[in-house]
């Protein structure tokens, strides 16, 4: 069984890819800079799920304004988690395509060796932003509105083997919901029908004995 995730950026957990390559210290950072804008993890995101993209597919797949996202795809570049791979003039402009070459997540031995106050800093925003999505759901009247929500809270007492084999368990969540994704992206595109914004945040970690109780 293989090492699991730690922490990530804002958008998401797993498990360790394999076929992405760990490089050096330097690209370790510069994927740190990459997750910390929203926008960009999500960017970075769709690159490694989906492939090669331009700025305006990302734009509209993000239902995000097109300067912004085109800003962070150059940043993405620069910050050498993305690269140019193909131009195509379209109505008389060149519209640039790029793919991902770093993934959005740290592992378990990256985790384990950043510094202590930049993976606190990882793992409180990570939260944070849960709480956010929770919050601005909330306030426009969806979460708790509706039958259409899944809450639930599960407090148990495993062995390691145990606790190993419930990570992968999330893991494998979250790529079925990955997935799902793509399918509905594919379905849409030839549909034409509107994205349905949703949130799915997965979190599974130890916790003192104690909290079993309340």
């Amino acid at each position: 069984m293989g090492k699991s995730t730690r922490a990530t950026g804002a958008d998401g957990a797993g498990r360790k890819q394999k076929q992405v390559a760990i490089r050096d210290d330097s690209g370790q950072t510069n994927r740190l800079i990459a997750m910390s804008h929203p926008l960009r993890a999500r960017i970075l995101r769709l690159l490694v799920e989906r492939g090669v993209m331009s700025p305006a597919e990302l734009s509209r797949e993000l239902q995000a304004d097109l300067r912004g996202v085109s800003y962070h795809v150059r940043r993405l570049e620069e910050l050498e988690c993305a690269e140019l791979v193909q131009t195509r003039p379209v109505r008389g402009a060149l519209e640039h395509f790029y793919r991902a070459i770093e993934r959005p997540m740290i592992d378990t031995d990256e985790f384990e060796n950043i510094d202590p106050i930049m993976a606190e800093d990882l793992v409180l925003h990570t939260f944070q932003r849960m709480i956010d999505d929770f919050v601005a759901s909330r306030a426009a009247r969806l979460v708790g509105f509706d039958r259409h929500l899944h809450l639930s809270r599960n407090p148990l007492n495993v062995d390691e083997e145990g606790f190993e084999e419930a990570m992968e368990a999330y893991e494998q969540c979250r790529l079925q919901l990955s997935e799902i994704e793509r399918r509905s992206a594919e379905r849409r595109s030839s549909s034409g029908a509107p994205a349905i914004p949703v949130c799915g945040s997965l979190s599974f970690y130890k916790v003192p004995s104690s909290a079993l109780d309340s």
